[in-house]
């Protein structure tokens, strides 16, 4: 009964998303041709979100979907009695999610507010949100009793085996807090960081999701510095304002374009034209899945999404003209890395969020890295099969002439123009600018001769659970950024990097191997959400651009994507291969393009004006 219930929230939330999106455009549309727009709009949007993220919840909960480091689970080969503590701790935080949206909607009926422009009462809104959120909570309990009968099976001397890493790690959680607790008053914000670091670590690393790890870590620091009441303010204010964000709204909306744009056909597309284009030349299909890669991640925004539909094209196409294996899944790895930086970028729009700079702006800056790139990719592939022609057959001629070939991806080309074009341009939020990329790649797939309920169904749905393990690590990050400044992190960092007598240069570097470091091990989100809120202090201490260092990350975790020993593109790669190809080959295939990547980043950082300089010109 659990399982259907999961699955009809999924289809529900992914129903109820493609709903939005298109009485948002259908509102755009209406607002620039007639001057009609749909009135507040804007205001109920933000609430219809936050009942449907809640719900989304329940899905991604019961699917398992959420990121999390399974670590010591690897380590000790005791997985069971793991996932029952990270499972019963997760229910934990949706039961408080729940009683944080009744409270909040509760607030909003105790002193009757209502929306600005409708003036329609705020408090059933969020108690829908609240209900919603139940659910979420229901199919998460509904997991934790699975791994309680899976663990219950055993003897009770394996059971205690299976609990200790877990139980350990929550003992060390539990002297942590009492240790804040007893003595915040003798501790400076070094120490009270730090605590709240280790904490997050210590609960990270036994299986707890990465944004519930955090979640839990600034509720408990919060406690810890406020008391309980205050905490539970910290805790349902960043819930909830997550959860109506119109910005964030933009990520699953962007999702849901992607998928329908997959259901449309669009990565065969975008493959096809460029193959028509460069497979004249030596390594030309390994060109062509770089330029598919960023056609396809400009539709997408997704990098694993890119990796994966492209690179079951591509490979089988570059396989059949005998490339060389590392080469192939070489070029495929590296060219989904690009959907992360080249706009609509879902996590360069989480950077923004967090770090609270303008959408389009990062839009805007990221477009001529991105190109720049594509290039050096492109370069690194003519360089390679120049050096070693063995790796890639001579080009041939193909039967479209490249006058055809460029209205083969004229859908994915037309459906960019006017997302970006609309964004930049000013006709459009970044939340409207999703929505009427999600409004037309619906059009073109019920056009597509593709459509189907269930491909649809598919696709919504998986827009859906996407979203909800993206806004827990969001949420996560928002409470924990919360308990951060309460302890002081801007001081703490400067007392320990003080740009007037450290280098500027010197610290770049640390952070730039930090950055390599935790991208070549942590899931990339991640990775950016728990660093963002202490790295943009320095950042903003040393004088540089927000915007600027923004690219610069989100190149840096493109490069932890296909680095060693984790990298998620090789592994999404190495999933679409099997086992012929070695996991070996396609990291030796990926160094060419780490090459490339190492350069693109000196001259980012060497040449900010590269970044800054389309912004600047368009504004």
């Amino acid at each position: 009964m659990t399982k259907r219930l999961a699955s009809l929230t999924g289809y529900a939330a992914g129903g109820a998303l493609l709903l939005v999106a298109l009485v948002i455009m259908i509102d755009v549309v209406l607002r620039w041709a007639l001057s009609m727009p749909i009135k507040g709009m804007f205001e109920v949007s933000e609430l219809v979100f936050a009942a449907l993220m809640s719900l989304a919840f329940a899905d991604a909960n019961y699917r398992r979907s959420h990121v999390s480091m399974e670590l010591v689970g690897h380590l000790t080969k005791r997985v069971a009695g793991i996932w029952v503590v990270a499972h019963l701790l997760t229910a934990i935080t949706f039961a408080l999610f729940t009683l944080f949206l009744f409270s909040y909607g509760a607030a909003k009926a105790q002193f009757s507010e209502k929306t600005l422009v409708l003036q329609w009462p705020l408090a059933p809104f969020w108690y829908l949100a609240g209900i919603m959120m139940a659910f979420s909570f229901v199919t998460q309990t509904a997991v934790f009793f699975e791994d309680v009968r899976a663990l219950t099976k055993h003897h009770a001397s394996h059971i205690v085996r299976e609990l200790a890493p877990s139980l350990i790690s929550l003992l060390l959680v539990a002297a942590a807090g009492g240790a804040l607790i007893l003595w915040q008053g003798q501790m400076n914000e070094v120490v009270k960081v730090l605590i709240g670091f280790t904490t997050l670590y210590l609960l990270a690393l036994t299986h707890i999701p990465i944004g519930i790890a955090m979640a839990l870590s600034g509720l408990i620091g919060a406690y810890a510095l406020l008391g309980a009441s205050p905490a539970a303010l910290v805790g349902t204010n960043n819930l909830t304002s997550v959860l109506s964000s119109a910005d964030i709204a933009s990520v699953p909306l962007f999702l849901l374009m992607g998928n329908l744009a997959v259901a449309a056909g669009f990565a065969d597309q975008i493959f096809s034209a460029a193959t028509s284009f460069f497979g004249r030349l030596r390594g030309g299909h390994a060109i062509a899945t770089i330029i598919g890669c960023a056609g396809f991640g400009t539709v997408s925004g997704s990098s694993v999404a890119t990796t994966a539909t492209i690179g079951g094209v591509a490979y089988r196409e570059m396989r059949s003209r005998n490339y060389a294996p590392g080469l192939a899944t070489g070029s495929i790895a590296a060219g989904g890395t690009l959907g992360a930086l080249i706009p609509p970028s879902v996590i360069l729009i989480i950077y923004c969020v967090i770090a609270e700079q303008s959408i389009p702006a990062s839009f805007m800056a990221s477009l001529i890295p991105g190109l720049l790139a594509v290039s050096l990719y492109v370069i690194a592939i003519s360089t390679l099969v120049r050096l070693k022609p063995e790796l890639a057959p001579e080009g041939a001629e193909t039967k479209t002439s490249r006058l055809k070939a460029m209205f083969i991806a004229w859908r994915p080309g037309l459906l960019f123009l006017l997302v970006i074009g609309g964004l930049y341009g000013g006709l459009f939020t970044a939340q409207e600018a999703a929505a009427v990329g999600t409004g037309f790649a619906f059009l073109f797939w019920l056009l597509s001769g593709r459509a189907s309920w269930h491909g649809l169904f598919t696709a919504v749905r998986a827009a859906a659970t996407t979203s909800a393990t993206l806004y827990l690590l969001i949420v996560g990050a928002n409470i924990f950024g919360a308990f951060l400044n309460l302890a002081g992190i801007t001081n703490a960092v400067l007392s320990i990097i003080d740009p007037a007598t450290t280098p500027a240069w010197l610290i770049l570097v640390i952070l730039v191997a930090m950055y390599l470091v935790l991208g070549s091990v942590f899931d990339t989100v991640a990775a950016l959400i728990i660093t963002v809120p202490f790295v943009v202090p320095i950042i903003s201490a040393l004088g540089y651009d927000l915007i600027w260092w923004g690219v610069v990350t989100l190149t840096l975790v493109e490069i932890g994507m296909i680095t060693p020993p984790i990298g998620m593109n090789v592994f999404v790669m190495k999933s679409l291969v099997g086992k012929e190809v070695p996991i070996s080959t396609i990291f030796k295939g990926v160094v060419p393009f780490l090459i490339a990547d190492s350069i693109r980043l000196l001259l980012l950082i060497l040449f900010p004006v590269i970044t800054l300089w389309l912004p600047t010109v368009l504004r």
